[in-house]
């Protein structure tokens, strides 16, 4: 995109949530990405809902946005036929009058760095957070890049942000070596030092820095964005290093652990709901805690061989809870709907932040219409 006049597209919002959520690590067969809609289409606003439901596509129409971004997918089965006396069809048509392009992040979201669980474990205030169930890795990278002696600092901090430069418990690692660099500018280059045609010498320092793999695109961006060079001399190197675990579901603890009573009353409030479903023994004090939003039953032996206590999720069926582990060990249900709408409007944020640092100029909105299908009386 050039120049603030001109609208950004449907592919360059992709674009940016492709960045934080990869397509690929969406599980076999997720519906991901753009559902309907025209890629080069101009975007100027974005509305984040959990789903397409008749009440969400009336508000983004009469807010005047055009994309909607979701995290359950518009079509989890093919459509069969476009009929309006039926639901789907109903949905699709509406959709389609309003000329809004739908996309979801479904699966890649639930795994991400700053995703869906990252967020429930983080509200939950656990510490020592894990990936419960780790489904593949992010690969660490090498990023080494060439700076005039003096910029080092603003190129260092323009590079760091919570997963790039970190070691174990330590951020803004990096490593730095002066040496002497040399570059000859042809014509029609606009050198930062030196002139065309003559060959120059200059003390640059060699940063270098860890970063994974799915960080690139936006590590570079901001790194050209701060460099004083007009052409940015850096490499990147694969690495035997472990990646950065991927997965479903957080782990983690209450320092001190928390009664059953404070366990409840504080789920509820997160979550706001007045109600939740228990199986198991709940213990009186919990401890260690799994957390996993959306449907989470495939897990409940995952939670316990965590040495969990507690595995708050939103839906179990009934016979993933049969039979059920021996010891002290709950499972708190609040409700799919309810285990993932509370992270819609803190989504919209990340979305406008994602863009933002992509030079992508759109409002992002969480819609505010969005009820639960199931109603307890």
């Amino acid at each position: 995109m050039s120049g603030d006049s001109v609208m950004p597209t449907v592919k360059e919002v992709l674009d940016c949530l492709a960045d934080a959520y990869p397509w690929a690590w969406a599980v076999p067969g997720d519906r991901v990405g753009l559902q309907t809609g025209e890629p080069s289409a101009p975007v100027k606003k974005v509305m984040v809902a959990l789903e397409v439901s008749l009440p969400v596509v009336a508000e983004a129409q009469a807010l005047g946005a055009q994309m909607l971004l979701t995290h359950h997918p518009l079509f989890y089965q093919p459509a069969v036929d476009l009929r309006e006396d039926k639901v789907q069809g109903r949905l699709l048509a509406a959709v389609v009058r309003a000329g809004l392009a739908v996309a979801a992040c479904h699966t890649n979201l639930d795994l991400a760095p700053r995703g869906l669980n990252e967020f429930l474990a983080a509200k939950l205030e656990l510490t020592e957070v894990e990936v419960l169930e780790s489904v593949r890795v992010d690969p660490w990278l090498k990023l080494a890049v060439f700076v005039p002696v003096g910029y080092e600092d603003p190129v260092r901090e323009a590079l760091m942000d919570e997963r790039v430069g970190v070691i174990g418990r330590y951020s803004h690692c990096s490593f730095a070596a002066r040496g002497q660099g040399t570059f000859r500018p042809v014509e029609g280059a606009r050198p930062f030092r030196g002139k065309v045609a003559e060959l120059c010498r200059a003390a640059e320092s060699r940063l270098e820095v860890l970063l994974p793999e799915s960080r690139v695109a936006r590590v570079l961006a901001r790194l050209r964005a701060v460099h004083p060079y007009e052409e940015v001399a850096y490499d990147l190197y694969p690495l035997a290093n472990p990646g950065h675990p991927l997965g479903f579901g957080r782990v983690g603890r209450w320092p001190g652990g928390k009664s059953w009573e404070e366990v409840l009353t504080r789920v509820k409030e997160i979550f706001g709901v007045n109600w939740v479903r228990v199986w198991g023994r709940p213990p009186a004090t919990v401890e260690r805690v799994a957390v996993l939003g959306g449907s989470g039953g495939d897990l409940i032996f995952k939670a316990w061989e965590a040495e969990a206590s507690l595995l708050v999720t939103g839906e179990v069926r009934h016979h993933q809870a049969v039979p059920f582990p021996e010891g002290e060990f709950a499972i708190l249900e609040v409700g799919h709907f309810a285990s993932e709408v509370v992270y819609m409007p803190v989504w919209a944020q990340e979305v406008s932040r994602l863009c933002r640092e992509r030079g992508i100029t759109v409002e992002v909105i969480p819609a505010a219409r969005e009820i639960s299908p199931f109603h307890i009386y």
